[in-house]
């Protein structure tokens, strides 16, 4: 997909610049393992605020803010792994190039970076604290008539970093809004 990219950002470089606002939605299942109880799996689901800026060429940055909240797992076993919902904040870099024009314009795209997570166990007040890394292969749609918007399906996968767990892996499914607000037509 990165080798598609580079072939279509010379000669599609106009297309895929400009300053984003955008929302975004998604659901993930979490593979949590702690080292004192096997792999259950958690259901996660998000919503997030996003700000993209172009750096060069197919190239550039975003920040995120979202919500998120992560349900307990199955009590198959005699044990839980207990459910826990905060904020995140992030950092990524993406490349993104047009794959197809026509009746929908079709980009692609991937994102990569970090992110800090702030979240509080269910039902108590214990806060904790942990990183993540993210990497997430996405589809951009532009369809003319709406203008500067586009749509986007992505496949999150994070890996997060928990100091009382083996393992905590994730792997999902987003949709994103976003609003190229200097544009009238395709995002540039």
């Amino acid at each position: 997909m990165l080798s598609l990219l580079s072939a279509v950002a010379g000669t599609a470089s106009a297309e895929i610049h400009g300053f984003a606002l955008g929302a975004g939605t998604g659901v993930e299942v979490v593979m949590t393992e702690s080292p004192y109880f096997p792999l259950k799996a958690q259901l996660r689901v998000f919503a997030q605020l996003v700000t993209e800026f172009p750096i060069a060429g197919p190239l550039g940055m975003g920040l995120s803010l979202g919500y998120h909240g992560v349900g307990p797992s199955a009590a198959a076993a005699g044990f839980v792994y207990r459910g826990h919902a905060g904020l995140d904040t992030g950092l990524h870099l993406f490349v993104r190039g047009l794959m197809t024009t026509g009746i929908v314009d079709l980009f692609g795209g991937v994102r990569s970076g970090v992110e800090a997570n702030f979240d509080e166990y269910n039902l108590t007040q214990l806060l904790f604290f942990y990183p993540s890394l993210l990497v997430e292969p996405y589809l951009e749609f532009h369809f003319p008539p709406l203008g500067a918007h586009t749509f986007s399906l992505g496949l999150p996968v994070h890996w997060y970093f928990r100091k009382d767990l083996n393992v905590s892996p994730a792997i999902g499914l987003g949709l994103t809004w976003r609003w190229y607000p200097g544009q009238r037509g395709k995002p540039e």
